[in-house]
């Protein structure tokens, strides 16, 4: 068996997890067990579980932004590609079995480790700049400036994001999108 197959398939068994249960209630033995691995292997790999869990924030945050750049691409005009962040949150909200946001999942349950707190900034960083990019080339009312414009699309995509995981609905998203479109 190839060392990335099996790095690949704990990796993927513990995202899974991590994902659908949440990171405390998620065990060694349960990801060794859906893996189908020996325990050795999985410490070959990651020496403790919180290397496990910064290795899936790290995947996922590189997975995130390649889908968001994906979405985005054929996406014209900068209006258009500010309003279409929010069809990206609600793309992702359609999934079946979305239970919302992995990386505010993980900092609800972080319990003060310093490196998956960076880890999670770093991904809610990447993503409030990506947006000041955005906002940056859009024409919009000038009510606000474009950092002021572009913290409230941030907070409004997160706190949908929030009510959407709590409620199941994208619902939340489509109303922020709205209030959006009235500053553009």
């Amino acid at each position: 068996m190839k060392e990335t197959g099996v790095k690949d398939r704990i990796l993927d068994t513990a995202s899974r997890l991590f994902y659908e249960q949440g990171y405390h209630v998620t065990g060694i033995n349960q990801i060794i067990e859906e893996a189908d691995i020996a325990r050795a292997s999985l410490y070959h790999h990651f020496i403790s579980k919180t290397e496990l869990l910064l290795a899936y924030l790290d995947r996922s945050h590189e997975a995130w932004f390649r889908e968001l750049e994906d979405f985005m691409r054929p996406v014209e005009g900068a209006r258009e590609r500010v309003l279409a962040l929010f069809d990206h949150r609600i793309m992702r909200q359609s999934r079946p079995n979305w239970k919302g946001c992995n990386f505010n999942k993980i900092a609800a349950e972080n319990s003060g480790d310093e490196q998956v707190l960076e880890r999670v900034k770093r991904h809610k960083g990447r993503f409030r700049t990506y947006i000041r990019t955005l906002v940056s080339e859009a024409p919009h009312k000038r009510v606000l400036d474009d950092e002021q414009l572009a913290d409230m699309i941030f907070l409004l995509l997160e706190g949908a994001t929030v009510a959407g995981a709590m409620f199941r609905s994208y619902e939340e998203t489509e109303k922020a999108k709205k209030i959006v479109e009235s500053f553009l």
